[in-house]
């Protein structure tokens, strides 16, 4: 846990998340939140309770739009006609006429006496005043001219938008500082005091309306929600709205149509506002382009619903974020890329969903972009960790690996994302040991520096060799090779890949050789020693050098099979294990022996080569050996005898039948015994 908290890209998230509450409460990404706001609630409208989420029918629109001025013959429409309106809505039985019409400036016709007349005679009315606002806060109310304000009651109808960079109105926002003042109410709320009978009441975060009680945030604000409209409409007005012209004249109607136009009114709340392009009252909300008097209309439908749309408390948004940064972080632990951005996508995918769920079925609004910008730059922050990290990796594998393995496997290993610790870990390998023969006889009389041309020459191609058959060089000791296979990468094969890297540098001597005396330098012979066997690798050192390297008895035997190359004439020895992994190759048997500082017999082999590779001559003699050694064993020491000189006069080169001779020789004089098990102590390196 604490080298968890030690990471920079979780001690970031820790700080992202805990940011989200104040700055959701500070509204710091309101445009952001908005478009989240707009998505769920075209969800509801599509998907929730549609009967119980239309607009209310008690609530009906009078408009003047294009084809009102166009048939009125003029712009805008006059205040004594406009009188002459509400006192026939009034005569048609409405209950209240709202006019959202700003009217505060005096009439240039004088004709606010007559309007103002006409509102004292029907008595249900409201005019509208703004709310002089700045920095927040609403300084004072600016009401409709001295004659209309003494004959109706007013209210504001400005709403202000939650962004500062977009105007998008989703939320109705009271002012304490002015609800004493005449018209200080919001023009909504005054409708439907009006339409309840009741003064509305401020109580701290709460606003009532006779049996209405509506909670308000810390902003005193409550969201809108907009209706879904029927299919076929745009606009409110298209499905509960009517033309003034249907209102302008009374008397040119008959009776029929008088009862028609009542049955659109009576009882009603009768809202006169424009629709017409030109006075531009419209406004961005969370579905759409809206005009003014139809959010008026959708505030005071969400008023007498009791504000259906609730924001969750702040605690729990805090309770939410937190739950969502422990996931975020627990993803952030994931060592599999794909699995980390599933997990990111899934987990945010059911938070949005969820989210999107509870406003739609529930009304329950949830601050969701914050903690989706928060979870985005958090992952973005992992992926950039997880990025410097596996850079930093490679780094680390190439510097400690570079020298010493191909680069095909440094490669493997980037890929693999294999990391690589301090320590070491026991596993099945195979080491080489390869040696100079006479290395201090070639050295003599050669100068420092060109003792170093030849070193680089031999040890370069050998060095490729060991890499081209996938092996690591552990390291140069001299005119020694040291390499081992199986780490750091895993290798099934390793013993193969070692012998054939023994066979190849055997191979190569020819080439090596060649260009040596072409330089006026002696040739070389070497010797080659594998061994396969568990043996501890890793990083191991001191606080001041590392180094990555093998250790281990099996690594010991190596070198000692490498000595033995010389004392029996091979240029390669491998052991039983070696030769039991790769089965294809083809080996003569060259003893059994204790070598020096080990109790346990060991099988030496001399590899020849892989079988189809080897002709039918060698094997034949290879037969032949093996024939002569197991007579040798059985201590039938004529019969042996005689099938090893045999052996020698065809390949009196080989020294292993010499060897074998001379043991004869002295069993014959010195018989080892009934329980003699046929091993040779070796008593030197």
């Amino acid at each position: 846990m604490e080298k968890l908290f030690r990471r920079y890209d979780i001690l970031l998230i820790i700080m992202l998340f805990l940011m989200v509450v104040p700055a959701e409460r500070a509204e710091l990404f309101s445009l952001a939140e908005d478009q989240t706001l707009s998505f769920r609630h075209l969800m509801r409208m599509s998907y929730g309770d549609v009967q119980a989420n239309r607009a209310s029918p008690d609530i009906v629109l009078v408009n003047t739009d294009e084809a009102f001025f166009k048939a009125y013959g003029s712009f805008p429409l006059r205040r004594t006609d406009i009188g002459r309106i509400v006192e026939n809505l009034a005569t048609l039985g409405a209950r209240i006429v709202a006019i959202d019409v700003l009217m505060d400036f005096p009439s240039s016709y004088g004709e606010d006496p007559v309007l103002a007349g006409a509102l004292r005679r029907s008595g249900n009315t409201l005019l509208v005043a703004q709310a002089d606002i700045k920095d927040g806060r609403a300084r004072k109310v600016n009401l409709p001219t001295k004659t209309l304000d003494d004959a109706s009651p007013s209210a504001y109808t400005n709403i202000s938008s939650t962004s500062a960079l977009v105007t998008t109105l989703s939320r109705l926002k009271l002012y304490p500082e002015v609800s004493n003042q005449r018209g200080g109410w919001p023009f909504a709320v005054k409708v439907a005091s009006m339409y309840l009978g009741a003064e509305p009441r401020l109580d701290g975060s709460t606003l009532s309306i006779g049996s209405v009680t509506i909670p308000l945030d810390h902003e005193n604000t409550f969201y809108i929600d907009f209706p879904p409209l029927p299919t076929g409409t745009r606009f409110l007005f298209q499905s509960q709205g009517l033309s003034a012209l249907e209102f302008l004249d009374l008397d040119s109607k008959d009776e029929n149509e008088r009862m028609e136009l009542s049955f659109w009114v009576k009882d009603k709340i009768v809202l006169l506002g424009d629709t017409s392009e030109v006075s531009h009252d419209w406004f961005d909300t969370p579905v759409g382009m809206v005009y003014g008097i139809e959010i008026i209309a959708d505030t005071l439908n969400t008023i007498l619903r009791g504000a259906p749309l609730r924001p969750l408390s702040h605690t729990v948004e805090a309770l939410i974020a937190m739950v969502m940064m422990g996931l975020l972080i627990g993803i952030a632990v994931l060592a599999n890329p794909v699995l980390r951005i599933v997990a990111f996508l899934g987990l945010f995918a059911v938070y949005f969903a969820g989210g999107t769920a509870l406003y739609v079925h529930q009304g329950v609004v949830l601050s969701m972009s914050y903690i989706l910008l928060a979870g985005l730059m958090g992952y973005i922050l992992i992926e950039y960790y997880h990025f410097m990290l596996v850079r930093n990796q490679k780094k680390q594998i190439a510097k400690t690996f570079g020298q010493y393995i191909p680069t095909e496997l440094v490669e493997e290993m980037n890929k693999s994302g294999k990391s690589v610790e301090v320590g070491g870990e026991s596993r099945e390998m195979t080491v080489l040991f390869s040696d100079v023969r006479g290395f201090t006889t070639l050295s003599e009389g050669l100068a420092p520096q060109e003792l170093t041309q030849l070193m680089n020459a031999f040890l370069s191609p050998m060095t490729k060799t060991i890499h081209k058959h996938r092996g690591t060089i552990d390291k140069y000791m001299g005119d020694a090779i040291m390499a081992f296979w199986g780490a750091p990468l895993e290798d099934k094969d390793h013993a193969r890949h070692a012998t054939e890297a023994a066979l190849a540098m055997i191979g190569s001597l020819d080439e090596v050789n060649r260009s040596f005396e072409a330089r006026g330098w002696k040739a070389i012979k070497i010797g080659v020693g594998l061994n396969t066997g568990v043996m501890n690798v890793g990083n191991m050192g001191s606080d001041f050098r590392l180094a990555y390297t093998v250790l281990g008895d099996a690594v010991n035997l190596g070198s000692r099979l490498e000595g033995l190359t010389k004392q029996y004439g091979v240029l390669v020895i491998v052991n039983e294990t070696t030769a039991a992994a790769v089965p294809d190759l083809v080996v003569r048997q060259l003893d059994a022996v204790r070598v020096k500082g080990k109790d346990q017999p060991v099988t030496i082999f001399e590899p020849v080569g892989f079988r189809e590779a080897v002709d039918a001559t060698t094997l034949a003699n290879l037969d032949r050996y093996h024939e002569a050694l197991t007579l040798y064993r059985a201590q039938k020491w004529a019969e042996a005898r005689a099938a090893f000189e045999a052996l020698h006069t065809d390949e009196p080169e080989r020294k292993i039948h010499h060897i074998y001779l001379e043991r004869i020789e002295h069993f014959v004089e010195n018989p080892p015994g009934a329980d003699w098990d046929g091993v040779f102590t070796h008593t030197s390196k």
